[in-house]
């Protein structure tokens, strides 16, 4: 018996990696090669849940449907938050947004009746195209397939014209605004783009976990995410991926 707890919960690990990972490539995309601090991805995290459990379980949208719909929302968040990104960097930035990582706090517990407030919320399993996704293998598959697509997504960004303004920004805002670059246009975006990536893995978390609750999305959480750019190397994709990895391992396995 506790061969298959602990070869069930491998896999369980491994999973919540794999929805870490879409996460922290989005987070190194605005981090990493934008330059711009973030200590409120737990939140972007926590909405992307929240946003899909009532979307999918309270309105009846389909699980694919909200794939689209729920990281667009998240990313608007991340947009909005991006305002201070204008007038503040650095710790103060961190600051601030681990400050609305707070207030989503807060919001989640008052909004009670969408959120189940701290009892927190029960989810259904992802439905997809008419197909159950039933256990944690089907979700390994699911959520490893996504993460590849935002690998694959991000070094695009990095290569386009978009992730030269966002290096260029990152490494000298003056430099950059001086050969045309629009300072606030690309650090909007670049929040926005990181959200998105967050909001999605907030979908799979809520659909493959199927309870969330205030507890899952600490702000330790966001620090943590902090911590998987480092460990891999801060403005390296794969980094993300590895330090991701190993960060969620170590902890949950030693």
């Amino acid at each position: 018996k506790s061969v298959t707890f602990s070869y069930k919960y491998y896999l369980y690990v491994f999973n919540i990696a794999g929805i870490y990972i879409i996460l922290t490539v989005g987070l190194d995309l605005l981090s990493g090669f934008t330059g711009l601090m973030s200590l409120g991805h737990a939140a972007f995290l926590a909405i992307g849940a929240y946003t899909s459990a009532i979307l999918v379980d309270q309105l009846g949208i389909p699980f694919e449907l909200s794939l689209i719909i729920t990281p667009i929302i998240v990313g608007l968040f991340g947009f909005l938050i991006g305002f201070p990104a204008l007038r503040i960097e650095g710790m103060y930035l961190g600051l601030t947004t681990m400050g609305f990582g707070f207030i989503v706090k807060r919001l989640i517990i008052a909004l009670r009746e969408w959120t189940g407030g701290s009892a927190g919320l029960q989810v259904s399993k992802a439905t997809f195209f008419g197909i159950t996704i039933r256990n944690d293998w089907d979700n390994y598959f699911m959520i490893y397939t996504f993460a590849i697509l935002a690998v694959i997504i991000a070094r695009k960004i990095i290569k386009s014209k978009l992730g030269r303004a966002f290096m260029a920004i990152r490494d000298s805002e003056q430099a950059a605004q001086a050969s045309g670059i629009n300072l606030a246009k690309y650090k909007m975006m670049s929040f926005f783009i990181s959200g998105m990536f967050a909001g999605f893995a907030g979908v799979l978390f809520a659909h493959t976990n199927h309870f969330i609750s205030t507890d899952h999305f600490d702000v330790l959480l966001s620090i943590f995410f902090i911590v998987m750019v480092l460990v891999g190397g801060v403005g390296s994709i794969y980094g993300a991926v590895l330090g991701t990895l190993f960060v969620v391992i170590m902890e949950n396995l030693f």
